[in-house]
């Protein structure tokens, strides 16, 4: 192969397959090794390499493939993965400088199928904090994700298929000839328990690697009962035979290999698919493509956690026991860490640097999520509903939802905030009534505006570790400096070993914070000035003197939760802004309804209308004609209508339903036909006949009444069921 130019080669299609879409394809070359060197993709049907020839005219490949750059997962291609995906092989056949191909398989010009099978799992890790065991999250942990082929399958893919030397086979054989001496004895009790998780599509991890692999071999009822034609043909002596019963039956065999690692080189290869990292929840996952997949996926991982400045192995178990044989894609894998050099996640100390960033009201209402504007309405059940300072956390609430009870406000700030050329230290929360619970507007004159928190301190929690297995929670406190109208508090450094106090406690135990958010102010909503609209303002200054000055910031230093996750921000931008003439803004702002009324629950007797007999306190009623009609009635009422009931009639043992079942928010009527309940005077009421009630019990019949009114008010993390009420009542129809 003479080449003119020593640098560049060029692999070229021919001019029917130029004219199809190459986008999709590569050419790989690979090494004798078969690892790959170079690839390039194709332009106008060449693509342009500059692998050195010594290489090429050696034992290198040259591989046509599909792209895989689409593939974010970070795997490496391997010889193996571009014979899985189909990739055609060339021959080596360069004419100045140049491969022309005639010819490659139809199915390249497809693009490969990812995001076929999600592979998912959580990674957590057992620490004594307080003095207690908490199961933790661990986060920022590299998930090595591989896939494991086994010799004992067929077909083969040739690149992997390696006959097991026969000496391997017989050796195996031998080993289950010696297990029928040694394991299979009358059983006796076992107090750890079988190892129940030999089953298809789990690995065998349910106890340590260590303990698991000493378990099996000496307790009978931690193996799987092989079938006598198993156990026969494994002990048999025949090296035909044995292979082959290792291939048919590898999935109730594969739990026995585990006793002998010195074996698994020859059975069991596996491949890096891709690695992942944990997140501030321990949750991995990644999206495999299982279209080329020569068989069943077999999922093994190990983990990586960063500790002293380099990547060190911390979870590492055995093949083929923690293999996930035959992997059910979107099954959880659960991995429990024990390495003792992991700590408790500290997940997410990145946030925006220079940011003040308000998260949420409680653990789930973000800006976003709770309506700024004054004028807006919703439709409720077919009435205009002026929601402005609700939320729409609460399922099934339609953005009806105020606060109520102790509000914590949570926020992040970032580690430069104080050096953002600000000169920012201090923050505050101040809060104004500007309309009453009927929302009539408070003319600003009126209004009166106080600073939230200003009696208490402000806490955020950091975790010390003690020694290797032992950790422990405290609280930074930090009281509110200033006096009067000049109350505020210290921002706490994002970087905890900026702050004095706790590195004088510890000044050489590992510490963190617990997250990146805290609670900048619990407020009592029941302290405020009454139930009501209000504007919560914060500011952000500095001290001159005795004196807190507020400081007009860049307006991206707001930050405030993006809608779908609020665990990510964006630029706080009206109507949360208070902006002045210089275009800075002066503080951030957000409205929120206050509403700490109770529901109201009550059932009313039921009335017979020809007659006006009542149910009364012994519950009869005696009819005279079965088509005289039942007035039966309630009260699920709330002050400003937050609140949503249901109300059931049950008839004896509930086994013949009377469908009376109303239900829906207390602001207007609900049901149709025969079960419209109107809502009048404060009541929901309806008619029934004494037929429809008895429903065939001849003459007479006995009910109950339920009603059960919830409460839509929140405090951001949960419905304030504190505020439901509920009733009962019942009565009884009789001819005598």
């Amino acid at each position: 192969m003479k080449r003119e130019n020593e640098n560049q080669f060029i692999v070229r299609l021919s001019e029917e397959q130029a004219k199809q879409d190459t986008k999709n394809l590569r050419v790989y070359i690979l090494d004798k090794g078969g690892q790959v060197i170079e690839q390039a993709g194709f332009d106008n049907g060449q693509a342009f390499l500059k692998t050195d020839s010594a290489i090429l005219e050696g034992k290198s490949k040259i591989y046509i493939g599909p792209d895989f750059s689409s593939d974010n997962r970070k795997s490496r291609i391997t010889e193996r993965k571009l014979l899985k995906a189909n990739a055609y092989e060339t021959v080596k056949d360069f004419t100045n400088n140049v491969l022309d191909v005639s010819r490659i398989p139809p199915a390249l010009f497809t693009p490969y199928l990812f995001y076929n099978c999600r592979i998912t799992g959580h990674i957590k890790k057992n620490f004594i904090i307080n003095g207690q065991w908490h199961n933790l999250a661990l986060c920022d942990l590299r998930v090595h994700i591989c896939e494991v082929e086994t010799e004992l399958v067929w077909p083969y893919i040739p690149i992997y298929y390696r006959p097991i030397p026969d000496w391997v086979i017989q050796e195996i054989g031998g080993k289950f000839a010696a297990l029928e001496r040694t394991i299979f004895k009358p059983p006796i009790p076992d107090p750890i328990g079988p190892v129940s998780r030999i089953k298809r599509n789990l690995p065998l991890n349910s106890l340590s690697p260590s303990i698991a692999i000493k378990t099996l071999a000496t307790r009978e009822k931690a193996m799987p009962q092989l079938p006598d034609q198993v156990w026969n043909a494994m002990t048999s002596g025949s090296i035909d035979v044995i292979r082959k019963t290792m291939i048919d039956y590898h999935e109730l065999i594969y739990p026995y290999l585990c006793l002998w690692r010195n074996y698994w080189p020859w059975i069991y290869t596996y491949d890096e698919e891709t690695i992942v990292t944990t997140d501030c929840n321990g949750h991995f996952e990644m999206w495999e493509n299982t279209f080329t997949e020569d068989g069943a996926l077999n999922i093994y991982i190990w983990v990586e956690a960063y500790i002293n400045g380099q990547w060190i192995t911390v979870y590492k178990p055995y093949l083929p026991c923690n293999t996930w044989w035959n992997y059910a894609c979107g099954t959880e894998i659960s991995i429990n860490v024990t390495d003792p050099r992991v700590g408790p996640c500290s997940c997410g100390n990145d946030g925006p640097s220079d940011a003040f960033w308000f998260r949420s009201i409680g653990n789930s209402a973000g800006a976003l999520r709770i309506e700024q504007n004054q004028f807006h309405s919703v439709p409720v059940q077919g009435v205009p509903f002026t929601n402005v300072g609700c939320t729409d956390i609460i399922p099934d609430a339609d953005f009806i939802s105020p606060f109520g009870s102790s509000l914590a406000l949570q926020v992040f700030a970032g580690e430069n905030i104080y050096s953002s050329g600000t000169g920012v230290t201090h923050f505050r929360w101040k809060g104004t009534k500007i309309a009453d619970e009927n929302l009539n507007e408070i003319p600003s004159g009126f209004q009166t505006t106080t600073i939230l928190n200003a009696a208490s301190k402000v806490y955020r929690e950091y975790i010390v570790r003690l020694d290797t297995v032992h950790y422990h929670s405290f609280n930074l406190e930090i009281a509110p400096d200033g006096a009067g109208s000049n109350i505020a508090f210290r921002i706490p450094n994002q970087n905890i070993t900026m702050e004095p106090s706790i590195m004088a406690a510890f000044p050489t135990n590992l510490k963190y914070w617990r997250d990146i958010f805290w609670t900048s102010g619990s407020v009592d909503s029941n302290s405020l000035n009454g139930n009501g609209l209000y504007r919560f303002d914060l500011e952000l200054g500095k001290y001159s003197g005795s004196t807190f000055v507020v400081t007009e910031v860049n307006p991206s230093t707001f930050q405030i939760s993006e809608l779908a996750d609020l665990d990510s921000s964006q630029n706080a931008t009206t109507p949360y802004l208070k902006m002045n003439l210089s275009g800075n803004a002066n503080n951030y702002t957000m409205l929120v309804r206050i509403d700490n009324n109770h529901c109201t629950a009550h059932i009313h007797d039921v009335v017979l209308n020809e007659t006006g007999a009542l149910s009364g306190p012994c519950g009869f009623i005696k009819y005279n004609d079965i088509n005289d009609h039942s007035h039966i009635s309630f009260e699920a009422s709330h002050p400003h209508n937050f609140a949503k009931f249901n109300f059931i009639i049950i008839k004896g043992n509930n086994t013949v339903a009377t469908d009376i079942n109303p239900n829906g928010f207390v602001l207007s009527g609900v049901g149709t036909g025969i079960h419209t309940f109107n809502l009048s005077g404060g009541l929901f009421s309806n008619d029934y006949t004494v037929q429809f009630l008895l429903n065939g019990c001849p003459g007479q019949a006995a009910f109950s009444e339920n009603l059960s009114v919830a409460a839509l008010a929140t405090d951001g993390s949960r419905r304030l069921d504190e505020y439901d009420r509920s009733h009962t009542n019942s009565f009884a129809l009789s001819n005598t």
